[in-house]
């Protein structure tokens, strides 16, 4: 009786010192590859419009979605959409008690696997680029994103090039000294201190040809812009997010589907088919390793323009079937589908969302696999992994330089 008490108590001794001995000379498997993000932009407010704080200080507020709204907006874009990462923008166009109710419900009805970050327009698009948040009221606001959404991240949402930002991004850079993200910059924008990563705008670069392999994979077309902005930012050492697109232009105007001069939200294409694989092929072969953060996409500018009443109106806008919990199937239905395949695809692949900039990680451990093989299933147990914005059309900014036609912001300002 005694030897075998003293025998089964020897066991897991014996596994712990088996364990140990692999822990020392075996070596982990290779932690997973990171995994790309896959995220979109839009209006923590869902709102049909969205004009105060982003055309100037004295438009209507924007009314705050309902829970069930967030709620199925949620379901959807972290569900079918396939997204591990939201960037929710914020210019005042709510009250900032109406605010944080909306990012804290955005936060409870997400999936943690799902990152959150605000995205803040510091300055507006008026005349006189108005302040959005006084100095009191940012400090306020990101104590609590601090606190309740997001302590390591925030993004700045300007789609204008090199505008200075003032003592907000002070501000903002004190807070958040290695997590200020640029969202919306445009191609040919130096990506400076204090921003650690952006996303950056490719809406010409996507568009520019008609037809895939007639058009746009000739040389002199958009292929070959996208290809040169992506080899641009292999130079610098931070990394990049690339936007997919889903609004194009009128490819109508033009014989094989040029930049028309023009960009308006009445007349705006559905960019075509495979033109997101395609390109997004193009940017991971192009890219310096370590330096491709990932993809996004911008549902604000596809809320804009699918409001449009000679596309979807106000009833389909695609805010609106979010809200709704229905899954888009208006006019520019096609090129999301195909970013959503994307994402659906590329989340099934890994299960938590990391990246150079999503900084979600696993801890390494010894291969399941290996101890499986060995048969050694106590050891497996004992060694499992511990942690049980808008000018009156739908332009943006004004047209830099033919060669670079910068994405757009809004269609109207009804």
């Amino acid at each position: 009786m005694t030897r075998s008490k003293r025998s089964g108590a020897s066991v897991p001794i014996l596994i712990l010192l088996i364990a140990t001995f692999l822990a020392g000379h075996i070596k982990p498997a290779a932690a997973a590859p990171p995994t790309l993000e896959h995220s979109y932009w839009l209006n923590a407010s869902l709102g049909l419009f969205t004009q105060k704080g982003y055309y100037g200080p004295d438009y209507p507020a924007t009314p705050p979605p309902t829970p069930s709204e967030i709620g199925n907006a949620a379901r959807l874009l972290s569900g079918h959409y396939g997204a591990n990462r939201l960037y929710l923008i914020y210019h005042h166009e709510m009250s900032l008690k109406d605010a944080r109710a909306v990012f804290t419900c955005w936060r409870d009805r997400l999936p943690r696997s799902v990152e959150i970050v605000p995205a803040l327009v510091l300055k507006m698009y008026d005349r006189d680029q108005t302040r959005v948040f006084s100095e009191s009221e940012l400090r306020s606001l990101c104590a609590f994103f601090r606190r309740k959404i997001n302590a390591d991240r925030i993004a700045v949402y300007d789609i204008y090039v090199g505008r200075n930002q003032g003592n907000s991004l002070t501000i903002l850079a004190g807070l958040y000294p290695k997590g200020l993200i640029r969202l919306g910059l445009q191609p040919g924008e130096a990506l400076k201190a204090p921003f650690i990563a952006a996303v950056e705008d490719t809406w010409s670069g996507f568009c520019d040809g008609a037809r895939n392999h007639d058009d746009w994979l000739q040389p002199g077309f958009g292929a070959d812009t996208l290809r040169r902005w992506v080899k641009e930012r292999n130079s610098q050492s931070r990394p990049t997010v690339w936007n997919l697109i889903v609004v194009a232009w009128d490819y109508h105007a033009t014989p094989r589907g040029r930049y028309p001069g023009y960009d308006d939200a009445n007349k705006n294409m559905p960019l075509p088919a495979g033109r997101n694989e395609l390109a997004a092929e193009l940017i991971r072969k192009s890219a310096r390793p370590g330096l491709l953060a990932g993809f996004s996409s911008d549902l604000y500018i596809l809320n804009e323009n699918s409001r449009s009443d000679a596309h979807d109106g106000q009833t389909g806008a695609f805010y609106q079937t979010l809200k709704r919990g229905e899954i888009y199937r208006g006019y520019y239905a096609r090129p999301f589908r195909e970013i959503t395949r994307l994402y659906r695809r590329w989340m099934h692949r890994a299960s938590s969302p990391s990246s150079s900039v999503n900084r979600v990680s696993r801890p390494v451990t010894l291969s399941t696999r290996r101890t499986m093989a060995l048969g050694w299933n106590s050891a497996r147990r004992a060694l499992r992994r511990r942690d049980s914005p808008r000018p009156a059309s739908s332009s943006r900014i004004p047209l830099a330089s033919k060669k670079v036609v910068p994405r757009r912001s809004i269609t109207t300002r009804e």
